[in-house]
């Protein structure tokens, strides 16, 4: 069961990036066994998307050595999705690696020659799909935003303070949510469900708050704003993936700094490390096991 797995690390593309090119790769990787690594759809799919044949399939057998028989952990919209249908059926575990993304990630890691050109440049489409969404709604936003803060509305001073803001507007967080709930499972969230789905489910909370963190940053925040100043998409995506893990690792400094942010909100709080931490770490005794209540299907750990 996944409560029972001991240190539950997470690296971001990033960090299997730095591990690949490590002079001391092979001592690492062994030191690495000790701990249990899930790979995620979000590396995999950047990993897909890079053009360099060899080193595609290079990394993407680096991350099945250290990911072993672990299925990878599903994107998280679809994390959101598959959570939205296990609380809808009050189910006692919700499968982490559920759905398309997570199959064909797994087949990836499982036979890396089946990412051939025409894969790679899905995996590349979808990508940049999923930031010229963010960028376009985002620089939408603040248009209109900036003619209210004009106007006389005080501008939110930090991440926290919009975070706080819309936390207690149930109306706001319903419209929000229902939609995505209805989709997942044919039905509209009974308002009174609002907060026992947030209270149970600590990836909605944290991958809405990923979704408020780009909000801020490219469309409130007075200086350093935009997508070239600011983690990417995918990179704040990650933020729902902090409940699930012990340990989460990257490399991107602008990514570690916002998820380490919203990792104060995290009722199970992750260590978040730079990949220089996570590889001093590698030494060090293994870190102390949390329960959850999530499970893995066939190839991979449980969860109660």
């Amino acid at each position: 069961m996944l409560c029972d797995v001991r240190n539950k690390h997470i690296l971001d593309t990033s960090a299997w990036n730095a591990l690949f090119d490590d002079p001391d790769r092979d001592l690492l990787i062994e030191a690495a066994l000790s701990r249990t690594i899930f790979p995620t759809c979000i590396a995999i799919t950047e990993v897909d998307a890079t053009e360099d044949t060899a080193w595609r399939m290079d990394i993407l057998r680096l991350m099945k050595t250290l990911g072993r028989d672990n299925r990878p952990m599903a994107s998280p919209n679809q994390l959101i999705i598959t959570a939205c249908e296990g609380y809808s059926k009050r189910a006692a575990m919700i499968t982490l690696n559920a759905g398309s993304d997570a199959e064909g990630a797994w087949i990836a890691l499982s036979n890396p020659t089946q990412v051939d050109e025409a894969a790679q440049r899905l995996a590349l489409d979808f990508n940049a799909e999923r930031e010229d969404v963010m960028r376009t709604f985002t620089e939408g936003l603040r248009r209109g935003l900036q003619s209210i803060f004009v106007a006389g509305t005080q501008r939110p001073r930090s991440i926290g303070s919009l975070i706080r803001h819309y936390s207690l507007d149930d109306n706001f967080l319903y419209e929000v949510i229902d939609p995505i709930y209805k989709r997942a499972t044919g039905a509209a969230l009974p308002r009174a469900e609002l907060w026992p789905l947030l209270n149970s489910l600590y990836e909605w909370r944290m991958f809405l708050m990923g979704y408020a963190c780009a909000i801020y940053q490219r469309a409130v925040q007075e200086q350093g704003y935009g997508h070239k100043r600011n983690p990417g998409h995918l990179d704040l995506w990650s933020a729902t993936y902090l409940p699930i893990c012990d340990v989460f690792v990257t490399r991107d400094k602008r990514q570690r700094r916002a998820l380490k942010i919203l990792n104060k909100a995290n009722p199970h709080p992750a260590q978040i490390l730079s990949y220089a931490q996570w590889r001093q770490s590698l030494r060090a005794a293994p870190l102390c096991p949390r329960r959850w209540s999530w499970t893995l299907s066939s190839g991979g750990a449980e969860g109660s």
